[in-house]
């Protein structure tokens, strides 16, 4: 086998493990768009990796680029760059987005928050001012038997009297 067949050999086989590898980068940026929990995923590794991976292929194509495989190598390159332009694209929303939706749960927590405590203090309230009534129910009857056998003639100029003198 000639040396320019061994060449044109291996850049079969880079072509093809580039296509394969750039099919696989494409695919992780769709599933970006669609996934925006980068992190969560590990998408965020995986496309560094397989860019690392693009990038070394496409520099071995470039080192061994025969005459005729100078416009396939090109046009890999070219197809490179704008896989890699509509990666960061879906990463930078993602990240975006994902970042609205944490300060927007954020912002829900706090007023859920605000709104659990002021809650627990008006129970804490209603609780209070059930026990004052509570306490004094079992008093009202004998007061109320005081005051009208006291006052059985003027309860209301009583009444009057006491609120009168409570003004001064």
């Amino acid at each position: 086998m000639s040396d320019y067949e061994q060449l044109h050999r291996q850049c079969r086989t880079l072509e093809n493990l580039f296509d394969t590898k750039l099919t696989s980068y494409s695919q992780l940026s769709a599933s970006i768009s669609r996934n925006q929990d980068v992190e969560a995923n590990g998408s965020s590794e995986r496309w560094r990796d397989l860019e690392t991976e693009l990038d070394d292929l496409l520099e071995k194509a470039g080192a061994i680029a025969t005459y005729s495989t100078r416009e396939v190598f090109q046009d890999n390159a070219r197809e490179l760059r704008r896989t890699k332009t509509s990666v960061k694209s879906a990463l930078d929303q993602a990240n975006l987005l994902s970042g609205v939706r944490n300060d927007i749960d954020a912002y829900k927590s706090s007023t859920a928050d605000a709104l659990l405590a002021e809650r627990g203090r008006i129970d804490s309230s209603h609780r209070m001012t059930d026990e004052v009534l509570e306490y004094g129910s079992p008093m009202f009857p004998p007061f109320r038997s005081t005051h009208q056998f006291i006052f059985k003639d003027k309860p209301m100029k009583h009444a009057q009297s006491l609120l009168g003198s409570a003004r001064h």
